[in-house]
């Protein structure tokens, strides 16, 4: 985390932070450390000013004032101290051991964030050193850099030039992160080359990652567009597979005359039909994993009533809504909605009767549920069916409803017409189809009984009344098993 140093010529810099300056004079030091101690108390900070010559703690603490109007109450609050050198860095035996003074700052952090101040912010004036305390405070600086590190500390150290020579200005830089140095009349940043050397390091490591992360995105997108190419190519087969097994069923549909049959063989044709789009959608669109299901039941629609040949007289019409279904739900939702329109075509339209049939779509919310409508203005429900007299179609499409955690009602729309309309909460992590497993059961528990000779017959895998015709069952190469009705 980085906090404002209040220095121009530095900026913000990280918690931890351990560096120095280079003064001459009183000014140079009030250039500095005033907006350092500002952005600190700005910063809830508690800070610390341990001054020397040439200015001292009163002199400090005017200058202070001036930029800070309410320094008192923050000293008396206790947030900032402001005492000279000889208070802090010297001991009644004479000057204070490097642990003894790192010791006396950690205490002063702790006591700041118990506080609950949001770190502690130092600076410490060493023109108090003589030449034989040298060797020793730089082992100081040493400790202070391994002490500091990670820690909510700012530190600040002050050195004078007129008090450096050569070999100790080395020493001064090779011990902070960088350095401050007035030159020509403004403050430069001096790095030790080991500083450099990381910095360069690391902006070189972070190159060689930003050149990583660009392969790497670019592998990613290339796999993401050979999986997109792949599951279409998966998708077109399986609508290929699809309409193999339809052309076959309409083969050996045309084999025999049996009305029963011919039924059976036209229901299984619009339900694979119905499975059929649905993979069209996913191959032919953008989106691999959903589609769009209000143009999926256009396409549903039109197929439906192209297969019962009354494509001119009954007129479709889809409510302009968007919305984007994925496979799992898409499959049961789309056969239920196609069993809504096979009735509708099937029984709302008897003799050359004309009409309309209105279909809608809403993908679920948060806060509202999905909703698929099928309604249409033909002759509409003579009356409400018995639980126990429901066609196979009625239970299969509630059987579907269940999968996708719906509910499915069916009623009179007004003075004329029905509305079947299926509500549900989204996916439930189904991803069987109907014709499968528990579906299957359900379907079946609600079907009217059959007679002892049709269940004989079903055992024997052949018609009820015409022993020619056997039962088979096909699986779509996505492992929805379909019951295709009777086959010789």
């Amino acid at each position: 985390m980085y906090v404002d140093s209040g220095i121009e010529a530095v900026g913000a810099v990280r918690w931890g932070a351990h560096f120095c300056q280079f003064y001459e004079t009183a000014d140079d030091l009030i250039d500095t450390l005033v907006p350092y101690f500002k952005a600190g108390l700005d910063n809830n900070e508690r800070c610390m000013w341990v001054t020397a010559r040439p200015l001292r703690a009163h002199e400090a603490t005017n200058a202070l004032r001036s930029a800070v109007p309410d320094l008192d109450g923050r000293l008396s609050r206790g947030q900032i101290e402001i005492v000279d050198h000889d208070q802090w860095y010297l001991t009644q035996d004479g000057k204070a051991g490097a642990d003894a003074v790192i010791d006396g700052w950690m205490r002063r952090k702790n006591e700041a964030l118990d506080q609950g101040y949001r770190g502690f912010r130092l600076t410490g004036n060493t023109y108090f050193l003589e030449a034989q305390d040298w060797d020793d405070f730089a082992e100081y600086e040493e400790k202070v850099n391994a002490c500091f590190c990670d820690q909510r500390v700012i530190a600040l150290c002050s050195y004078c030039t007129l008090k450096c020579d050569a070999g100790g200005a080395m020493d001064v830089v090779q011990n902070h992160e960088f350095a401050l140095s007035r030159r020509r009349g403004a403050w430069t940043m001096v790095e030790s080359a080991s500083v450099k050397r990381a910095k360069e390091a690391l902006r070189q490591a972070n190159e060689a990652l930003e050149v990583r992360v660009a392969d790497r995105t670019a592998d990613l997108r290339r796999a993401l567009a050979d999986k997109d190419v792949l599951l279409k190519e998966v998708h077109h087969r399986v609508k290929n597979n699809l309409q193999v097994v339809a052309a076959l069923l309409q083969l050996r549909a045309k084999q025999f005359d049996d009305p029963v049959g011919r039924e059976a063989f036209a229901e299984t044709l619009r339900r694979i039909k119905a499975m059929s789009l649905v993979h069209e959608a996913l191959y032919s669109g953008d989106d691999t994993s959903a589609i769009d299901f209000t143009a999926y039941l256009r396409s549903l629609a039109a197929a439906t009533a192209a297969s019962f040949g009354i494509a001119g007289r009954v007129k479709i019409e889809v409510a302009p809504m968007q919305g984007c279904v994925d496979l799992n739900t898409a499959v049961p939702l789309g056969l239920a909605a196609a069993e809504a329109i096979s009735n509708a075509f099937k029984h709302a339209f008897p003799g050359d009767r004309h009409g309309l049939v209105r279909l809608s779509f809403r993908a679920p919310t948060p806060t509202e549920d999905g909703e698929v409508i099928v309604s249409d203005d033909g002759i509409g429900i003579i009356e409400p069916r018995l639980p126990h007299r429901k066609g196979a179609g009625l239970s299969l499409a509630e059987a579907l409803a269940r999968q996708v955690g719906g509910r499915l009602s069916v009623q009179r729309d007004g003075a004329v017409g029905t509305m079947w309309r299926l509500t549900y909460v989204g996916p439930v992590g189904c991803a069987k189809s109907a014709f499968h497993s528990n579906a299957t059961a359900e379907c079946e528990a609600d079907l009217e009984p059959i007679t002892a000779d049709e269940q004989q017959a079903v055992e024997d895998h052949r018609h009820p009344q015409n022993p020619e015709l056997g039962v088979k069952s096909v699986a779509d190469p996505t492992g929805h098993v379909l019951n295709v009705g009777f086959m010789a």
